[in-house]
């Protein structure tokens, strides 16, 4: 009788460990597809971010050939704000290498911090530009007075 319930108790133990190992293939092939999906995710995301930063070249060159056009102290200053948004600029980027060096799980966290970066360095082009107009433009439609 032991023979046939120690024949039964291993048998039933195998079937769990056959049962487990289906499990673990299935949570490891999920486990797979997440993280390529985390990959591609932050693939999309480094490519976004770098063709933004390369949106902002072209226009600090177009700050550039505005400033050529001017003089004196107006154009030292506008160069050196052009510099600034340079630089800002490269402190964007260097974030995103340090986005590309983490791990996939944890890449998402510097995400947010980027983000932040180039909407500063949105921002600041924007009151540069705005700053250092060429040909100011007509007041506002909301400060034009009606005629009505």
């Amino acid at each position: 009788m032991r023979v046939i319930y120690t024949g039964l108790l291993a048998m039933l133990l195998s079937i769990s460990a056959c049962n487990r190992n289906d499990t673990d293939r299935v949570r490891a092939s999920t486990d797979q597809r997440n993280t390529e999906n985390m990959k591609q995710q932050r693939d999309d995301y480094v490519r976004s971010v770098e063709a933004k930063l390369a949106e902002f070249d072209q226009k600090f060159d177009g700050l550039d050939a505005r400033a050529g056009a001017m003089s004196g102290a107006a154009k030292t200053d506008f160069k050196n704000a052009i510099d600034g948004l340079r630089d800002q600029r490269k402190i964007v980027s260097r974030k995103l290498d340090d986005l590309k060096g983490v791990s996939i799980e944890s890449w998402s966290a510097l995400k947010g911090e980027i983000d932040m970066a180039v909407a500063d360095l949105a921002l600041s082009y924007e009151r540069v530009s705005a700053a250092h107009e060429v040909n100011p433009a007509t007041t506002p439609n909301s400060q034009r007075k009606s005629t009505y």
